[in-house]
């Protein structure tokens, strides 16, 4: 574990970032919406709401589209896409520009949106990088833990086998200290039970003899 690299956690895009792309998108598109889609609506108001919602929606889908791309080695679909969704909503502007002041702004909106999906991109790419940096350093990390999972399960069963050892070996050792003790000075423990057994005897014989003489046994 002290050599293996430590991962941390999986880099990904803050969601303050992806927020920022989606609201910039929402804004460049949602007028085209406005104009060109939602313009039959009575309330100018809901045409402006269902105009935002939609661009939104555009918005999330274009940016998910450039990161999720990432797990695929033909990475650059999604920024050809948003470069393309451009062109697109370039050619409706115009489509719908009144004078050469309508035209330079469609243009502008869509030098903005191609500018935001080539950020995007940019982004996209750094972190990639990382991800694949972080897919190396967490399979190392993931199998030292492994490894180290497994030693310590190791290390349990022989600690407990040695545990074992180590109780078989006090029980041997209590084994032999008890039959040392039962078979050591035999003759000792002989005389000590004989004499224990003759005191006894003697002490009750004089204990009869006193008893019929009329001595009282005095305690102390």
């Amino acid at each position: 574990m002290a050599s293996a690299p430590k991962a941390g956690p999986k880099p990904r895009l803050d969601n303050w970032r992806l927020a920022a792309f989606i609201v910039v998108f929402s804004i460049t598109v949602a007028p085209t919406l406005h104009d060109s889609v939602f313009h039959t609506l009575p309330d100018d108001l809901l045409a402006w709401f269902f105009s935002s919602i939609c661009s939104a929606f555009v918005g999330g889908m274009l940016s998910w589209g450039i990161l999720g791309g990432r797990q695929t080695k033909l990475t650059w679909i999604g920024a050809a896409a948003g470069v393309a969704l451009g062109l697109g909503l370039l050619a409706v502007r115009l489509s719908s520009a009144d004078g050469a002041g309508e035209a330079m702004f469609a243009i502008g909106l869509t030098i903005v949106e191609i500018a935001a999906v080539l950020l995007l991109e940019f982004l996209a790419r750094d972190l990639h990088a990382k991800e694949a940096t972080w897919n190396v350093d967490h399979a190392a990390e993931s199998e030292a833990l492994a490894r180290r999972d497994a030693c310590q399960q190791d290390l349990a069963r022989w600690q407990g086998r040695v545990k074992e050892k180590h109780q078989a070996v006090i029980d041997k050792i209590a084994l032999v200290e008890d039959r040392f003790n039962r078979n050591i000075h035999i003759e000792e423990l002989e005389q000590a039970a004989v004499k224990a057994v003759r005191d006894g005897y003697n002490r009750g014989i004089a204990e009869n003899i006193g008893r019929i003489h009329g001595v009282a046994r005095r305690t102390q």
